[in-house]
């Protein structure tokens, strides 16, 4: 069998040059150059102790959360078996700091790697060996979909690591997509206000002025910057 898959990203991991990030990207991604923009639904929900208490991003199904732009990058290597896939989720997760103490993981309390896979794959028993493995990855975590939610809003993810995001026309030429969750830390929606304050409060908007310069944008980010003491250099991303 031959698949083929990407990484999506959303914030830092497009642009933080941490060590780890550095050597994910160039040893399982394709160059950024041939990065691929698509809209995603993704909105500011997370306090984040690493980036001095701002919020950062998350991706929502929330009905208030309309579309962003994001971006996928393509896997340098073809799918070939379940091990190909797991390994680049394991790669992704040990860039996103999410491997434990005791060895390799796709999942901590505060985050996961998820799977989204191409709605219009057929139904083939290479699939299904591929669906059965992750499902048995995932038994080891006890994840509550829950966790991953603001208000009542639908799940995001199920209890065996597969996403319920939408499938946009930029996604087409995929089999498969991971993307990492974070959980919305609070369990409410933030308004633009709420999200400048911070930012102004702290004197921190590296991250957000890293993802707006980068093009990583989402539905809030406009009235986010007309509160902001400092505002960003704005691209054509």
């Amino acid at each position: 069998m031959k698949f083929k898959g990407g990484a999506i990203i959303i914030g830092s991991l497009l642009w933080d040059n941490e060590p780890k990030r550095i050597k994910w990207r160039k040893l399982y991604l394709e160059s950024s150059k041939n990065i691929i923009p698509i809209k995603a639904r993704i909105r500011y929900g997370r306090e984040s102790s690493s980036r001095k208490n701002t919020y950062t991003m998350i991706l929502s199904n929330h009905p208030k959360t309309d579309f962003g732009n994001a971006y996928i990058l393509r896997f340098k290597e073809i799918i070939k078996n379940a091990r190909n896939l797991e390994s680049q989720a394991f790669a992704m997760a040990s860039a996103e700091g999410l491997w434990k103490k005791t060895g390799p993981s796709l999942n901590k309390n505060w985050g996961t790697v998820g799977l989204l896979i191409n709605p219009k794959l057929e139904e083939t028993r290479n699939l299904e060996i591929i669906k059965e493995r992750w499902t048995k990855i995932y038994s080891e975590y006890n994840l509550n979909p829950s966790d991953y939610i603001i208000e009542e809003e639908p799940k995001i993810i199920d209890k065996n690591g597969f996403l319920n995001i939408d499938w946009t026309d930029e996604m087409n030429e995929f089999d498969f997509l991971i993307a990492t969750l974070t959980v919305p830390k609070p369990k409410s929606l933030l308004d633009e206000q709420i999200i400048a304050e911070k930012i102004n409060e702290t004197g921190y908007d590296e991250y957000f002025l890293n993802n707006y310069e980068n093009g990583i944008r989402t539905f809030q980010d406009e009235r986010i910057i007309t509160k902001l003491n400092k505002k960003p250099v704005a691209n054509n991303v």
